[in-house]
């Protein structure tokens, strides 16, 4: 409870302490050996705590409701990084990063995407947009209209399991 508590208190402060960072992981083609991307892995180093890892503090950041503006930030620095690398690219990186249902079913999350997209200069075709399963089992009805909106943008979805191991693709 002491644990939770204190990263919770400390995550409140890491975006704007600059303490959140991300990490790009290649997406290789095994056939070619092609580096087609690149996935988005948040991390965070606490001045005060150190190093902790994702499965501790994302689902504090789900809890608390601040994941709604760790994803915003996480949107803004992919889509700065899809730029930066596809600047004179004839072939395009994609960049991909995960969404939490959080997130996503917020009411304004298209009009952000849309917002960083323009701001950024990104193409949408340079994302890919990581849900899990689950987000498609809670809300049917409204998820299924924001996936569209997002597939209208252009921009790639797949579904993720989050470091679970485990999906049932029901």
């Amino acid at each position: 409870a002491m644990e939770h508590l204190a990263i919770a208190t400390a995550l409140r402060y890491a975006i704007k302490k600059d303490e959140l960072y991300l990490l790009y992981q290649a997406k290789v083609d095994i056939g070619s050996g092609k580096i087609l991307g690149a996935e988005t892995l948040l991390r965070w180093h606490g001045k005060v705590l150190g190093q902790i890892q994702p499965d501790k503090f994302i689902p504090i950041a789900e809890e608390s409701g601040l994941i709604i503006d760790i994803g915003a930030w996480v949107l803004r620095a992919s889509c700065q990084a899809a730029v930066q690398l596809n600047q004179y690219r004839e072939v395009p990186l994609n960049i991909s990063f995960n969404v939490s249902s959080k997130e996503f079913v917020c009411n304004n999350y298209i009009e952000n995407l849309q917002r960083c997209l323009q701001e950024t200069g990104c193409k949408p075709e340079w994302l890919t947009l990581e849900i899990t399963e689950s987000l498609l089992l809670q809300d049917t009805g409204e998820a299924l209209k924001t996936l569209i909106k997002i597939d209208e943008m252009g921009i790639s979805l797949s579904i993720d399991d989050f470091g679970t191991g485990y999906s049932a693709l029901a």
